[in-house]
């Protein structure tokens, strides 16, 4: 069958869904927006090239359209991570969160029949891990405990004495609360002392490196990794961090196998992200996604929607997890008035202690676009209005388009900066095909 869909549609179709989401807000925990100018590379001529020469040798660059901008990876995305994460190694090398997991546990995860340890579904563990890690030719074995947030040391003791496993891996994907990795590397040790300890703290990572959570290596953890895109604000992503230097050496001769392209661009977008977050407020921004997020649960809770983990405060992170079908109304129903209204959440089944399906939502990117104070009352109101259906939708969504003029987190790029016009120039250049003068040559140049 012919395709029907004209370039002309494409734009057109990009362009009503930047409109929609202009004034519209997300507020799926997993997601996050990232700046315009940290996107700018992923337009650019470094998003078709690859890059493997970190170490600059003058005999290894046998891909040169990466050879002028190596130190935009090397000399900026490096060491902030290594400086954010106190790391001395760090991979750049994983595309997601999925991809990191994947290299972690085929560097550190031990020979075909050993044994790795992770948390159970029902108490957070990603759903993937245990697939992942028996593809690989692992065993897996699970760490649980009484209720969703909490983890049964002494089960755990018991368990990694008798098993010896060769990696705990820490993998809290469905999570309000973090688990206490002191206490757990601590059992881990005295148990199964030649045993390692890898954090997946992809849902934390922007709290992690902004502050707001305490740092799972300074906790003990041999190593950690995060994707780039939930509570940090950067792209679809991912990094492992150490300080162990025989760890490194270990991902780095798996890397290699397992990823070819780890995507250049994006590679320095998220440097760019790193920088706007160190220079521009991340400690800040990190800390307001923790408060917001537990005011917003107590907010929502005082509007008559059912909040998780109300006894616990809600939430010590930036995801709220909502029973909605204990108010009456299907979390897809729920879900549906919710976009009409300029909203976008995610209702799952699988969110730990809900027999069927829940709404999960964060204040993460809200917390991005810049929301705070009164803004997270209107928000409120909305939303509950919203899944009650007690206004109409279109009246709510010009609420929340109204909530969208807020200045969001990063740089300034103001409609005077040169910063802006040098990157729209270079923006224009981009998509011309006609052999003519570069303009952002000409406008960098003056």
């Amino acid at each position: 069958m012919n395709a029907t869909v004209t370039l002309a549609d494409v734009v057109r179709l990009l362009a009503e869904n930047e409109g929609e989401a202009r004034r519209g807000l997300s507020m799926v925990p997993s997601e996050n927006a990232m700046s315009g100018i940290s996107k700018l590379p992923m337009l650019l001529d470094p998003y078709h090239r690859y890059f493997f020469n970190e170490s600059d040798h003058p005999d290894r660059w046998h891909f040169r359209g990466a050879q002028k901008l190596r130190d935009l990876e090397m000399n900026l995305t490096v060491p902030l991570l290594r400086e954010l994460g106190r790391a001395e190694h760090v991979s750049v090398r994983p595309l997601s969160g999925l991809s990191a997991m994947t290299l972690v546990l085929a560097s550190l995860g031990g020979e075909n029949g050993s044994t790795v340890v992770t948390i159970a579904p029902e108490n957070g563990g990603h759903f993937a891990t245990s697939s992942v890690a028996r593809r690989l030719g692992l065993e897996v074995e699970f760490l649980r405990g009484a209720g969703p947030h909490e983890l049964d040391l002494d089960h755990a003791a018991e368990l990694l004495a008798r098993v010896r496993p060769s990696l705990v891996y820490v993998d809290q994907s469905h999570c309000l609360f973090p688990i206490d990795v002191a206490s757990l590397v601590a059992t881990v040790r005295a148990a199964s002392p030649g045993t390692l300890v890898h954090v997946d703290a992809s849902h934390w990572f922007g709290l992690v490196l902004g502050g707001a959570f305490r740092n799972p290596l300074d906790e003990g953890a041999d190593s950690v990794s995060g994707s780039t895109h939930k509570t940090f604000p950067g792209p679809q992503k991912a990094v492992v961090l150490t300080r162990d230097a025989g760890i490194d050496q270990r991902v780095r001769e798996t890397q290699d196998y397992l990823i070819s392209s780890h995507h250049f661009a994006s590679t320095i977008g998220l440097g760019i992200a790193l920088l706007e977050f160190r220079d521009c407020g991340g400690p800040e921004y990190a800390r307001a996604v923790v408060a917001h997020t537990r005011r917003f649960g107590r907010l929502l809770d005082e509007r008559g929607i059912t909040v998780a983990a109300k006894e616990r405060g809600y939430s010590a992170g930036h995801q709220l997890w909502l029973d909605t079908e204990a108010d009456g109304i299907a979390p897809k129903v729920a879900s549906d008035r919710l976009f009409a209204a300029g909203l976008r959440v995610n209702f799952m089944a699988g969110l730990p202690g809900f027999p069927g399906q829940g709404v999960r939502i964060g204040l993460n990117e809200p917390t991005y676009q810049g929301l705070s104070g009164d803004d997270l009352v209107e928000l409120a109101d909305v939303f509950a209005a919203a899944v009650h259906d007690t206004s109409p939708s279109e009246d709510l969504a010009g609420r929340i388009a109204a909530l969208r003029l807020r200045t969001r987190f990063g740089a300034a790029v103001g409609s005077t900066s040169s910063l802006l016009e040098n990157a729209l120039a270079l923006c224009a250049d981009a998509l011309r095909t006609s052999p003519v003068v570069s303009r952002s040559a000409q406008v960098i140049a003056s």
